[in-house]
């Protein structure tokens, strides 16, 4: 274990083009992408935060954000990491300006296959695309997520052999609502086991870990941003109302001074399991699913 690896969860936009049934990250009517004047003023306060921390940036869909390859570029020159989850819809030459911008800060490009909005097959040839664009960025690493809805276990399986065919890493991701494990059926459930029994980290699955009680960082190594630039320690502190660190948009984020024993029954999300935010759960150095 390497320790914490100071992260945030950029929710950049909070409209997607996507209207997925089982969606967590969910279109978010009303609240679109910043202003020139929030972007500027959120820039300014993360690209001074001290050290070098990994910005996963998502949304809704963040390619909505039309300055998200200068985005990129900026962390990336503050030295920053930068990290993506993306549903693939932008066109590929809006990919490759965004993966030039990060270089070699680039760490997890993430795309998620939503069925109900894609052809698998194109789904697969652009992202065959996108891995050539990544190759010339070592440390860089490529992963495609699809949801498992209960009913569809199969489906996922087979997607999962298709792409690992294709030399494409595929991490299956269990549904949630609200915040907990979705509820699968006896074949789901068993289907699951034969399918991705394999899967055992929360690098390769997410399965909705029971954490209370561990020390985690949130809310001093990692936290979240609000589309309207309210940041949280966690999405659990977000969805409870408790864990408010100010706002990017106004200059009043102010980060904990330590870490603080988990207060909530499941840690819903992989990002802060995979980079050692909560003390004896997870790898801190790998890469994460999502």
């Amino acid at each position: 274990m390497s320790g914490p690896r100071p992260t945030v969860s950029w929710n950049i936009v909070g409209g997607c083009n996507y209207r997925c049934t089982y969606c967590v990250q969910k279109h978010m009517p009303g609240i679109g992408g910043p202003t020139d004047e929030q972007l500027e003023a959120a820039l300014t306060t993360l690209t001074a935060l001290p050290g070098s921390w990994e910005f996963k940036i998502s949304g809704g869909e963040p390619f909505l954000l039309k300055r998200l390859p200068e985005v990129a570029k900026r962390l990336a020159t503050a030295g920053h990491k930068v990290s993506l989850l993306t549903n693939l819809s932008a066109p590929l030459r809006v990919l490759s300006t965004f993966i030039e911008a990060a270089g070699e800060q680039l760490r997890t490009f993430s795309c998620s296959l939503h069925r109900e909005e894609v052809e698998e097959a194109v789904f697969l040839e652009k992202a065959q695309a996108v891995q050539e664009m990544l190759a010339r960025w070592p440390r860089a690493t490529f992963v495609v997520n699809s949801v498992v809805v209960p009913g569809q276990v199969s489906a996922v399986s087979t997607s999962r052999e298709r792409f690992e065919e294709a030399g494409i890493k595929f991490y299956p991701q269990l549904m949630r609502v609200d915040g907990k494990p979705a509820e699968y059926g006896w074949m789901d459930r068993w289907r699951i086991d034969r399918a991705f029994g394999d899967m055992v980290s929360p690098s390769q699955m997410n399965r909705g870990y029971p954490l209370k009680g561990y020390l985690c960082h949130a809310g001093s190594k990692y936290f979240i941003i609000h589309p309207k630039g309210d940041a949280f320690s966690c999405y659990p502190g977000k969805r409870f109302g408790e864990g408010h660190l100010g706002n990017v948009f106004d200059g009043t984020l102010k980060l904990w001074d330590a870490p603080a024993p988990c207060r909530y029954e499941v840690c819903p999300c992989t990002v802060p399991q995979n980079r050692g935010i909560i003390e004896g759960f997870g790898q801190g150095a790998e890469e994460d699913a999502q």
